[in-house]
């Protein structure tokens, strides 16, 4: 089958890419920025996804799109870019889509569109309570694309919110491991909050069982890890697979304090700053989720426990050094 990425120089699309070539599919790869590594018989198209011209031509023939491209932790972007990006294009990109002839399109969200859920844990039918613009925007986002499945028409449309993906490669993941295992993370709270992780691994294979299959079409799923856990033992399993340890407790009233701050100093010389208050969101969201539908539907079986991931997640940085 043929398949493009969008948004296929990310973590998690130079994965998918990889993943899907492997599976003997053609894939294009799309990506505002030009490809760092080359896969074989990958077609790469550097391209921005608000500019319909620049890939209009990658898409006749195509099987199935599936769409990773967002802005999400651009710094010194206005918020117009992130509507831009993560809502505006998708209008022309869908359409363009159906015009082609392209049989299944895979929209990527977020579990962020619920923002910190109200119970744990939550499925599709939480309340959408977004608390920042990259959440607001995605949230608008899927709204987009379901005002597009109630018109109708020959392609399967399909929205997935994935929560956090990890693994080899991720920077959020190897930042945290890397820190626990100099003694320098910082845990701002009890870390008594849920956070429900999934490994690159479980993603592909759902990707794998959902494409073309019809009974995901004009569906929404949540896709996350086998289990949730507080931040308080996330940490724990990191110092585990790193031998590590995080000595440094901070309360959380002194982290905002300290995000406020290292946010305006960030701005004003247009730099992501080491701590933010949209950061601290891992030590207070409330992130636990039932991925029964997903189980129902297509048989989503996620396997790689925590414990797992971030072992092989450690042992893939040391191998490089």
């Amino acid at each position: 089958m043929r398949v493009l990425v969008t948004g296929a120089e990310g973590f998690v699309g130079r994965h998918l890419v990889g993943h899907l070539a492997r599976g003997g599919h053609a894939v294009t790869a799309m990506d505002v920025a030009p490809p760092r590594e080359r896969v074989p018989q990958v077609t790469y198209v550097t391209a921005d996804i608000r500019e319909p011209a620049a890939w209009l031509g990658s898409l006749p023939g195509l099987g199935t799109l599936i769409h990773l491209a967002s802005a999400h932790l651009q710094v010194g972007q206005p918020e117009a870019f992130y509507w831009s990006v993560n809502v505006e294009s998708l209008g022309p990109l869908l359409a363009a889509a159906r015009d082609a002839g392209v049989k299944h399109f895979v929209h990527t969200s977020s579990v962020g569109v619920h923002g910190s859920l109200e119970r744990v844990p939550g499925d599709e039918d939480a309340p959408i309570r977004p608390e920042n613009l990259y959440e607001r925007t995605k949230a608008a986002g899927e709204d987009r694309v379901r005002a597009f499945i109630a018109e109708g028409g020959p392609m399967g449309v399909t929205i997935v919110r994935p929560a956090w993906i990890y693994g080899p490669g991720d920077a959020r993941t190897e930042k945290i491991l890397r820190a626990v295992a100099r003694g320098r993370f910082i845990m701002f709270g009890r870390g008594d909050n849920y956070r429900h992780p999934i490994f690159i691994e479980d993603y592909l294979a759902a990707m794998d069982r959902l494409l073309l299959d019809p009974r995901t079409f004009g569906r929404t799923y949540i896709l996350a890890g086998p289990s949730y856990l507080t931040a308080r033992h996330l940490v724990a399993t990191a110092e585990r697979a790193t031998g590590g340890r995080a000595r440094l407790r901070v309360p959380l009233a002194v982290g905002y304090a300290a995000g406020a701050a290292a946010e305006l100093a960030g701005k004003g010389l247009g730099i992501s700053p080491p701590i933010s208050r949209r950061t601290l969101a891992f030590f207070v969201n409330q992130n636990g989720f039932d991925t029964r539908r997903a189980r129902e539907d297509f048989g989503f079986a996620p396997a790689v426990t925590l414990d797992d991931g971030l072992r092989r997640t450690w042992a893939a940085m040391r191998e490089r050094g």
